[in-house]
């Protein structure tokens, strides 16, 4: 690739093709997320401070906690290793920010398994691909990168049918092309067994299933059953409502009963704020996912007991550690204990957190790696401003110096 082109890190896409004038890859996301100052202000309960100061009360703040959580998590690689570190350091407990989307997925995963593609598998080679409860508008470009007519192998005939979903947002050319089916998200799981039933070849006794008529369904089930290759895509992330993670389960378990007679994979669509990154530093490190405790018998997993949210709401956090180098938007939660904030220069809070530290942000101003929403590759990302911020690994090492000398 021209060295006149780099990696984005602002969705799990990783787009690796952008050019120097980032607006003409047409990604409102990459333009707005790029444009973000070189320089930035430490602040301790919101006044100005030098960063001597932010580094010691930051220290402080850690060393005398003892159920500390180190959470956020927005960005790369070496950032991740360096809190991770920092955490089994002060015993913390570890979750992203997209921490609830994730762990609808991972109890799929865990629960029997799944058969997942890549995003070059489904550009190259899927000729149906259904879009349930999304139209992957949290990743601008999926369907221009993944959905594009073209392939590898020549042109590729592409059917989309899109269950649910804000359908009005589906981009051109697919808008008109698509096969829309209105199904209300909380119903897509059951929409899927029905399928699974009719696969199998068990009658369907009544009219309509969510909202779906029965004639409908059998030819839906033609389509999926005539493909060479299909694809089933979510977004964990758009499917909040209770027990979301038994639709995931019945998407998945339906792209296992298609493979019996032709081929069949799930997509799901994840990678923002950096959290397949960090799902994946966590598991080498530790052989578990995010929501693990570092204690002194070793890493302890306990998805529901270190779910960010309950630990603060509970009060069961003395310090918080937030970590949100990508994107400004993604601000610290309010919390009764201290918080710490690692942010891009140009967060703004409506509360101000006891310390905050600008940050580099990985891609504009630091090199580093990402790993893409399909977990199967790292992609470089280049300096492409210059900046003396520190990095996150590098923050946090330098409050670990101070935390040394607190201990002193």
């Amino acid at each position: 690739m021209p060295d006149s082109f780099f990696s984005c890190p602002f969705c799990g896409l990783l787009c690796d093709d952008l050019p120097a004038d980032v607006e003409r890859i047409g990604c409102a996301r990459a333009t707005r997320l790029f444009s973000v100052p070189a320089q930035g202000q430490c602040r301790v309960s919101g006044r100005p401070a030098d960063p001597a100061e932010a580094r010691r009360v930051a220290a402080g703040i850690l060393s005398g906690a003892r159920r500390p959580l180190v959470a956020g998590l927005a960005c790369d690689v070496t950032g991740h290793r360096a809190a991770l570190d920092l955490a089994e350091r002060t015993g913390a407990r570890v979750d992203h920010m997209n921490g609830p989307a994730q762990f609808r997925n991972w109890l799929a995963f865990q629960d029997g398994g799944w058969m997942t593609t890549t995003l070059s598998e489904v550009r190259n080679r899927a000729d149906v691909v259904i879009l349930a409860g999304t139209v992957a508008s949290a990743f601008p470009r999926f369907f221009e990168r993944c959905l594009a007519p073209e392939s590898q192998f020549g042109d590729l005939a592409r059917r989309v049918i899109v269950l649910g979903g804000p359908i009005s947002r589906l981009p051109e050319p697919f808008a008109g092309s698509a096969l829309t089916i209105p199904v209300p998200a909380t119903r897509l799981g059951e929409l899927c067994a029905v399928l699974r039933a009719r696969l199998t070849g068990r009658p369907l006794p009544v009219r309509e299933v969510a909202g779906v008529p029965a004639a409908q369904i059998d030819a839906v089930l033609e389509i999926l059953r005539s493909a060479r290759y299909g694809v089933l895509a979510w977004n964990a992330a758009e499917l909040d409502f209770p027990g979301a993670e038994l639709t995931i389960q019945a998407m998945v378990d339906l792209v296992k009963d298609l493979n019996r007679d032709t081929r069949w994979s799930g997509l799901p669509l994840g990678g923002n704020d950096g959290d397949t990154t960090a799902a994946q530093v966590c598991t080498w490190r530790t052989g578990y996912p995010l929501r693990v405790a570092f204690e002194s018998a070793g890493p302890r997993y306990e998805p529901l007991l270190f779910d960010a949210a309950r630990l603060l709401a509970a009060g069961e956090a003395d310090a918080l550690l937030w970590i949100s180098a990508l994107d400004p938007a993604r601000v610290p939660p309010d919390a009764a204990c201290p918080r710490i904030v690692l942010g891009r220069p140009d967060m703004v809070f409506e509360h101000p957190p006891e310390v905050f530290i600008p940050v580099a942000v990985p891609g504009v101003h630091q090199a580093g790696f990402m790993h893409r929403m399909d977990g199967v590759v790292a992609l470089p990302l280049s300096v492409r401003v210059a900046s003396e911020l520190p990095s996150v690994a590098q923050a946090i090492a330098a409050i670990q110096e101070e935390m040394k000398r607190v201990a002193a």
